[in-house]
Parts: C-alpha cells; structure tokens; sequence
C-alpha cells in the first residue's frame, strides 16, 4: 500500500478541524476509492489506532497517523456490508470504538460500524420547490414517535407504518409531522434522545433507504417532515464518543461540566471540530433525508450551563448556536429551524445579525405551562388563576412562537391530555375541546403529540402503539371529527395563521372576565375576521354581552357543543348586531364558539 497517493485536502481537514466544515462526513469515515475504501478518523490524543473488521478477517490492521492533522488513515479492500471497529491505543489502553461517522450500525451489543451506499433516488421535487418556513402559512404540526405509533411484534420499520401515517395524517388535515429522533442510539426508553450515531439512522426502523422512502412518500402526499435532533448531549457508552481518543475529546475535561442530568455527555463546543461535527451532522440529515425543519431538543441547557440559570449563560455554546443556525440558514434557506427552549433567554427567534440566536421558531413552553395548569384547575376556582390563559399575549411578540402539547407531557405520571382535564367523564372531553380549539385559535403555530386526537386516557408507553380501537367507542369517535374538523378550519382560514407573529392578527374582545372566566378575541387577516368565544367554566350564561360599536353580521361557524360532535347544539347560530348595540350570546358550559364576522 502506498499510502502517499490517496487524495486528501487538507484544507477541508483543517477547516473541519477549526470548527468551519458542515462536510465532516464526506471527510472521516469509510470514503469510496476505487476498488475500496480510504477510512480517516480524527484522534488527535492516541497514541495508536487500529481498524478491525470483515475485510481484515477480524484482525487488527494498523493505521497511519498524520501528526500534523492528528488523524489516522488507511486503504482497505472493503466492500458494501462490511462491518468494521476502530480499535483506540492510548497510554497502553486499549478500546473499541465505533466510527462517529458510520451511516449504518449493527445495533448489537458495541455497535459495530457498517458500510452502506446511498442510494435512494427522491421523486418529491414539486415539494421541495413549494415549501418554505410557514411564518404566513398553516403549519399544523403532528409529532409521532415511530415504534408507538402503531405497534407490531418485534421493531417497526418506517415502512411498516408510512401508508396508514399518510392517510391518517391527512385526512385529519395536519400539515407536517414531527418525528421523534431516529438517529442511532443505544437505549430504547431514551427514545432517542442519547445517540451514539449521530450520522446513522437506527437500525430498529430500518435502513437509511427506508428513511429516505418514509420521507419521499410523505412529500409526495404533501406532507412536510421535521426531525427531533439532539445537540446538547451524547450517549457515554465506552464504545461511542466517551473518551474518544482516550481524552475529553468531544466532552469537557471538567466533571461538571461533562455530565449532563440525564447522566449522558454534554458536548464542549468550545472545541473546533466538535462544532464542525455536530454542524456536519445536521447538514448531513437535512440535505440527505430532504428534511423541511429540524427541531433542536433543550435549548435551555446549551444556553445556560446544564440549563441552570444561576451558573450564568454558556458563552461557547451562544457561540455554536448562532454560528450553526446561520450555517444551514444560508444552505437550506427554506428549512425551518425550531428550538425547544424553556428560558427567558432573549431574542431565540431574531436573526443573529440582529443579537438573535437565528432560530425560526421556539417552542411556548411557558403557554403549556400555564394553559394545562389552568385546566386543572376546578370551575368554580378557574377565575383565580385568569394570568394563565391571558399572559402569553403579553409577551407573544416578543417571539415567534409554536404552541406544543407534546410526548412529555403525557407521560411519567402525567397524565393523558383528557386525563389532564378536570372533573367528571364527560366534562373532561368537552374540556379538552375547548382546550384544543383555544390551541388552534390562539397565535402561533401548532403541535400536538400522536393519541391526542382521539383522546387516550393511557399515558404513551414507547413499548405500546397507540389505542386506534378508541375511535370505535362514540365519545372518541366524536370528538376525533372535533378536531378533523378544527384542523380543517385552520387550514382552510387564513385570519388563523397568515399574521401569527403580527399584532394585526389579534384583538381581545374579553380579556378581564375574572367573574365568569369567559374570554374572547379577534383573529384577522385582511379582510376576514373571526370572533372566538370561550367560556371555560361550567356555568350557563343567558345573556353574555360582548361590545361591538359596528354594523356586523356574526355567523357561528364552529362549536365544539355540537350535535355532531356527540353534544347538544343543533344549529349554527346568525346574530346581527347594529352600531350602539351589544353583541349577547347565550354561553353553555364549557363552550368554544367561533363566528365570522361580516359587515352588515
């Protein structure tokens, strides 16, 4: 082997090196070269590395290290389906590791590194052509996990499930889905949110192809997809990042700063070329997978040290972020980039060249917080707690919000949605109506976790798909078509969603009933608007008076009492109402009520 003649540029080695590549993974790894493969991997600290693996019959073969890059390389004649280990030497340790960079793993015990060819041909171009990032447009988003969503003995492979998620999530009218994350990784009830394979799909759903299928088929339904990915944190199993070249080399030397509360690893951004991985990695996923919007897990953490806000911001990490969402910003303009952040932190959503951290959109943490609290709470009581449902438009501009009712909150002991809703059987349901059209009336975009819309009294268990027979029973039937039919109003309405981050698109009409919990606005959109009603006590109002100094026609265009949806009311209500007059509206318990507003 004369190990002089393989191309290597060196540029690219040093600019992943200085924290500047989003192409790591055309760099390390098991790179095709003519009738084999050239395998790089970067270990400044080893003293020796080694490959084993089905082209070396499982013996240990030495690798070159380049002293001045700190990487070790070598040319094998490897072939599609190998399986192969990096064998680490340091300080007379030696260690097994699999390669950061794989595409594929074995998933069996260490995880063996696999080498696959890439070679799904996507037919979704008219897709990828209309989307964008939805600040002006539905973005109704359902957020699945792939081995719950419908269970079959042993694991689900994504096209197991991708025919029955097409027709379910459209015909509720959703327009993305949101899937768990699906990258590599070792514990299962982790539900992969501790990878080892940052650039690997799990082998528990399928191969890289099947993903890529998953995805071109949705899109050609019209179906955006986003991806749950992890950012602050790794799995610390020996055999993956952990000690990867026998030092802290992608984790913090410092013990309080390394371990994360999850016991994983926190990644140390401080260092280049673990900014240029983890940026290389999300390039890798969107551009590979045709991925429309990435969603980052617990902004909080990065932001503060290990989240604690007492410890002061993580400058490293601010850093790393605003340089990652600028980075795919300019390479897929019309992705979208979501934050899961429970901070006050400023400015999530701003462009970095405004002091933002330039994500797109940040998830509402504190409106879920407040929202669910408030429906726990008794009627009689719920006047007390008023800040909690007419908070959130006092800081709502501030951001560009999304609204999530996610997977945690409905399991550990949380409860279900309905569960979560207090008082008796049925109340519960009219409840969690009324929850759910506040939700999609309210500004910003919208995200609710698989079981949410039939109503499951279970909590979500990873291990246990997801109750489909409910929707024979009437009252889940019911208010399924509840909420098939609200989606649809979403979608179908632009005063909902085209100026959710406008402060033309609301108007409060009753914000301070702290008598009668009753409250009311306007959504706008040039020339449509829409009045929602929301009593959300168990108590009848004759008469309730809403001001209008205007000629308009009120047409009820929605009501989650219904006779259609199992309740009582059998008839859309028509109301005129004349300058110097009030609107009146008889309110039932627990009614959400939305009219057109037309002038007379």
């Amino acid at each position: 082997m004369n190990v002089n003649i393989l191309p290597t540029n060196y540029q690219e080695i040093k600019d992943y090196i200085d924290g500047n590549s989003t192409i790591g993974h055309k760099i390390w790894g098991a790179i095709p070269h003519e009738d084999g493969y050239i395998f790089r991997v970067y270990a400044p600290n080893a003293d020796e590395m080694y490959i084993k693996g089905d082209f070396t019959g499982w013996q240990n073969e030495r690798l070159i290290k380049n002293d001045e890059y700190g990487y070790f390389y070598g040319f094998f004649k490897a072939k599609l389906g190998d399986y192969y280990k990096y064998i680490v030497v340091k300080d007379g340790r030696w260690i097994e590791k699999t390669d950061p960079f794989a595409h594929a793993m074995d998933g069996e015990g260490d995880f063996a590194a696999k080498i696959v060819e890439d070679s799904y041909v996507f037919k979704d171009e008219e897709f990828i052509k209309r989307r964008s990032k939805n600040f002006d447009k539905p973005l109704n988003i359902y957020e699945l996990h792939i081995g719950s969503f419908m269970r079959f003995s042993g694991q689900v492979n994504f096209l197991d499930i991708v025919d029955s998620l097409i027709s379910h999530v459209k015909e509720m009218g959703y327009t993305h889905v949101e899937i768990m994350p699906v990258t590599e990784y070792p514990f299962y009830p982790s539900w992969g949110y501790q990878s080892t394979g940052f650039f690997a799909i799990s082998h528990r759903y399928g191969t890289a192809d099947d993903f890529k299928k998953f995805v071109d088929l949705l899109h050609q339904n019209g179906i955006g997809v986003i991806l749950d990915v992890v950012a602050v944190h790794y799995a610390s199993d020996f055999y993956g990042l952990d000690h990867f070249d026998g030092t802290a080399m992608y984790e913090s030397q410092y013990t309080d700063l390394k371990y994360s509360e999850w016991g994983s690893n926190n990644f140390d951004y401080s260092k280049g070329h673990v900014r240029s991985f983890m940026k290389s990695s999300m390039a890798y996923l969107i551009e590979e997978f045709h991925l429309d919007g990435i969603r980052i897990d617990a902004v909080s953490y990065m932001v503060f040290y290990n989240g604690n806000k007492d410890r002061g911001v993580h400058h490293d990490n601010i850093f790393f972020i605003k340089n990652l969402n600028e980075t795919l910003t300019d390479l897929f303009p019309n992705v979208m980039l979501i934050a899961e952040d429970s901070s006050d932190y400023p400015k999530v959503t701003h462009p970095v060249s405004e002091g933002g951290l330039g994500f797109d959109y940040k998830w509402d943490m504190g409106w879920m917080n407040d929202t669910l609290r408030f429906f726990k709470v008794d009627s009689i009581n719920r006047h007390n707690y008023q800040s909690n449902i007419n908070f959130s438009m006092y800081y709502y501009y501030n951001e560009k919000f999304l609204l999530p009712l996610s997977h945690d909150e409905v399991v550990h002991l949380k409860k279900s949605m309905v569960d979560k809703m207090n008082g008796g059987y049925e109340d519960k349901f009219k409840q969690l109506k009324l929850l759910m059209a506040y939700q999609m009336t309210h500004p910003g975009k919208i995200l609710n976790f698989m079981g949410n819309e039939i109503a499951t009294f279970e909590e979500w268990n990873e291990n246990v798909g997801i109750r489909w027979d409910y929707l024979s029973y009437p009252i889940h039937n019911s208010y399924n078509k509840f909420i098939k039919d609200l989606n649809k109003l979403y979608k179908d309405e632009k005063a909902f969603y085209k100026y959710d981050y406008d402060q033309r698109g609301f108007l409060w009409k009753v914000v301070d009933d702290n008598v009668n919990s009753v409250f009311a606005y306007e959504r706008i959109a040039d020339d449509e608007r829409f009045l929602v009603v929301l009593n959300m006590a168990n108590t009848y109002q004759a008469n309730y008076e809403i001001y209008y100094d205007e000629d308009v026609v009120f047409e009820e265009v929605f009501n989650s009492l219904s006779e259609k949806y199992g309740e009582y009311r059998k008839t859309n209500r028509k109301v005129e109402v004349k300058k110097g007059n009030t609107l009146k509206l008889e309110l039932w318990q627990y009614e959400a009520a939305i009219f057109k507003i037309k002038q007379l």
